[in-house]
């Protein structure tokens, strides 16, 4: 992970993560969603859209709250078995684990009480994994892992998702948002914006790059990007991650390269972003790049995830 807090070229790199997209995860058969970095493992049960939500709204980062609802929405998802009478039935495990790895908590079936006598196809249009974590689980930790497993009680399919998470304090207030949207762009890309709009946007390897001979970039072209100043940009935390096939995190040391056009009058910007993410030797695997810049109220956020 290469995490950025550069002056005016903050600028260029928010804009980069304009060009995020659709937000569908079905094809793939593992990835990383934006906004949460909650990876998702495909084994027989995939969902075409998958989110967190807080009492509906959705969550804009991975700090989770404690003594409180928290929702797993899926769209769509498929691969359950149906009986005579079309009816499937499911299970959701849910786990809590510390920094260290030890299960803090685990709920072997957190549909025993919404989805206890099966469900239809209708159902699977907003289909959801609800619960809510204790603070006394937790015993004092800060944070850890959440991982959680959807899986078919008549079968072998599972849809698996695990997310690094902090825990909120109390009373302290979420990251979420009713008005976060997706930008569409080239096959591969995932993306959210909240707080701010961009036009157009296209994505592409960049392997000419002179500053860095031996790395290939992924390269973000975002116009038109409105809804923030300059000097709003320039203040922003910027951050990006590289993960391999497998969706384990691959450390870049090379720093992000970026270009912005625009003008102090108004709050329109043009920009390009190059993200470092592989040799150019390794060019028959695959990696997954996320890219996340974040305003200083927090509000303005956008979250791009390339699989290339």
């Amino acid at each position: 992970m290469k995490t950025q807090f550069l002056s005016c070229k903050h600028l260029f790199a928010f804009i980069s993560a304009s060009l995020l997209l659709a937000n569908t995860v079905s094809a793939q058969q593992n990835g990383v969603l934006p906004l949460t970095g909650m990876k998702f493992f495909n084994e027989g049960i995939a969902a075409s859209a998958i989110d967190i939500k807080i009492d509906g709204a959705q969550l804009l980062n991975n700090r989770l709250p404690l003594n409180r609802d928290i929702e797993i929405r899926l769209q769509q998802p498929s691969g359950f078995a149906a009986d005579n009478a079309q009816t499937m039935y499911a299970g959701a495990e849910v786990i809590v684990l510390s920094p260290r790895g030890e299960v803090l908590w685990n709920n072997p079936n957190a549909l025993t009480g919404s989805y206890s006598k099966g469900f239809s196809a209708k159902d699977l249009n907003a289909f959801s994994i609800k619960f809510g974590i204790a603070a006394q689980v937790t015993k004092g930790n800060p944070g850890g892992t959440l991982k959680v497993r959807l899986y078919d009680l008549k079968g072998k399919n599972q849809l698996r998702l695990e997310i690094p998470v902090s825990f909120a304090r109390p009373g302290e207030p979420l990251q979420v948002s009713k008005s976060a949207k997706t930008i569409k762009a080239n096959t591969g890309v995932n993306g959210i914006i909240n707080g701010l709009q961009a036009k157009n946007m296209l994505v592409n390897v960049d392997t000419t790059i002179k500053v860095a001979p031996k790395m290939a970039y992924t390269s973000v072209d975002i116009s038109n990007i409105e809804g923030s100043s300059l000097n709003e940009i320039f203040s922003g935390k910027e951050t990006f991650w590289v993960y391999d096939s497998d969706l384990n995190e691959v450390k870049i040391t090379d720093i992000l390269l970026k270009k912005v056009k625009g003008a102090m009058e108004n709050n329109t910007v043009n920009c390009t972003l190059k993200i470092p993410y592989r040799l150019k030797t390794n060019n028959n695997k695959m990696y997954t790049v996320r890219y996340r810049w974040e305003g200083a109220d927090k509000n303005q956020v956008i979250d791009v995830v390339v699989k290339n």
